[in-house]
């Protein structure tokens, strides 16, 4: 009984941690949308959100390393290094892609805006696989 008392404490306070972060989540994204509905420089706004997102995940990972057993905190960091291999892969295709762009477009923060923004999404994928758990 005393085990089983002790197991949904565990489980009510990592469900509040989790809604707690969704929150926090959907705060930054309204945050953000309104930041590029309001301003004229939404280069600015997707900086901002991804630097917030990268935070967010940041504790987020922090977190579940400090509330996990063992077994199953290696296996979340082995995740964590595949995802942070493909991380790498993929915005370095797109800094390429900008690159490119650069080169046939004025020079402009649009290009650099919408990169930035495609990474935000890509950590906010992460945030929200992570938050599952």
């Amino acid at each position: 009984m005393r085990n089983l008392i002790l197991f949904l404490l565990v489980f009510l306070c990592t469900e509040a941690y989790s809604q707690t972060r969704q929150s926090a989540l959907d705060t930054l994204e309204n945050r953000y949308q309104q930041c590029l509905g309001n301003s004229h420089t939404m280069y600015n706004c997707a900086v901002i959100y991804y630097k917030q997102l990268d935070s967010l995940l940041n504790h987020t990972l922090q977190n579940l390393y400090s509330n996990l057993a063992p077994g199953r905190q290696q296996q979340l960091q082995a995740e964590q290094g595949a995802w942070e291999e493909k991380k790498e892969e993929y915005f370095k295709k797109i800094d390429e892609r900008v690159e490119k762009m650069h080169k046939r477009t004025m020079e402009g923060l649009d290009d650099d805006m919408i990169s930035t923004d495609n990474k935000a999404a890509f950590l906010k994928a992460r945030l929200l696989t992570l938050l599952a758990i």
